[in-house]
């Protein structure tokens, strides 16, 4: 996946500000012993010498012993160390950077290669300054209120915040697809905003917006008016939510662009999440069949009731 110079560059100082924190983590606690242990302290002065002995060795007339000499010297001091770290209760690795990749000790390459590390940086990275131009407000589960709705309005949609709350903490790449469906203001974009919300607390990368807002962006790309590359980043992401679908104006481009959404995220088995405002038939007419049929298919439908919450909120109950 290609991304810009900002991108790379935001991620790659996340990498050396991790590599840098585990680095002087390690030192604080290399003196903190040093202090407590006077004899891992002489140790470590001696490792430390190996370098400058190791010079002064390849100045004698018998390179090879005195190197053997060195190395055997060095190898006894680690052996040492270990014996009373250990002894100290703090485990033979205790002086050792703790990286967060322990592939790359987070210098973001192994073998000359990008690692998986970075990649999954990057492509975060990328995620979060794709969702910066949402307009979606992220929102908690704990500020979702019942008391917009009614009889057995309030039952199924508090069985809907259920459904949510349980999908959003067992979260995984494996996770289904969902497809909210009912009336505007009904909540399903509060309630995707909040899975969206849990799920990048959770560690994984998310993206959310309203589709129409998706369109716009490929459209851009498409005509050379921006270098971002949005489409991959939504057949990649752990988690893409589509929202108000059917607001869009319709396009051959939109519609092409929504079904390789779809489609590629269903071939990789990645979730998704669409909310829309349109009824079953209501979709059926606006799309084709082949994005009707996966809408319908391969997504699990939750249907939100209830009234307008915006009206109740602007002319009372």
């Amino acid at each position: 996946m290609k991304y810009t110079s900002e991108v790379f560059d935001i991620a790659q100082s996340k990498l050396e500000e991790r590599r840098l924190t585990a680095i002087s983590e390690a030192n604080r606690r290399r003196i903190q012993v040093e202090n407590d242990f006077p004899e891992i302290r002489r140790i470590n002065e001696q490792l430390s010498n190996t370098l400058a002995e190791i010079s002064l060795g390849m100045k004698s007339e018998n390179v090879r012993e005195a190197i053997d000499m060195i190395a055997e010297k060095n190898l006894a001091a680690q052996k040492q160390l270990v014996f009373f770290l250990e002894a100290a209760g703090l485990g033979k690795d205790y002086l050792r950077p703790e990286f967060v990749c322990k592939k790359c000790n987070d210098t973001g390459f192994v073998s000359g290669k990008r690692c998986e590390c970075f990649e999954e940086l990057l492509k975060k990275t990328a995620i979060s300054k794709l969702n910066e131009q949402c307009r979606v407000k992220l929102c908690r589960f704990e500020e979702f209120s019942l008391e917009f709705y009614e009889g057995k309005d309030r039952a199924t949609m508090e069985n809907v915040l259920n459904i949510c709350k349980k999908y959003a903490r067992g979260f995984s790449c494996n996770s289904d697809s969902l497809l909210f469906y009912g009336g505007t203001g009904l909540s399903k974009t509060f309630m995707s905003s909040a899975i969206a919300s849990q799920v990048i607390n959770n560690g994984f990368s998310v993206t959310y917006d309203s589709f129409s807002n998706y369109v716009r962006l490929l459209e851009n790309e498409r005509f050379g008016r921006s270098d971002t590359h949005t489409m991959s980043l939504l057949i990649s992401a752990d988690l893409v939510i589509l929202d108000d679908l059917g607001s869009e104006m319709y396009s051959p481009f939109g519609e092409a662009s929504l079904y390789e959404i779809i489609n590629t995220r269903i071939n990789y088995g990645l979730p998704t999440i669409v909310s829309t405002n349109l009824s079953f038939d209501e979709l059926e007419k606006k799309y084709n069949e082949r994005i009707y049929s996966r809408l319908c298919c391969t997504f699990i439908p939750i249907e939100f009731v209830g009234r307008d919450i915006r009206m109740q909120k602007r002319f009372g109950k």
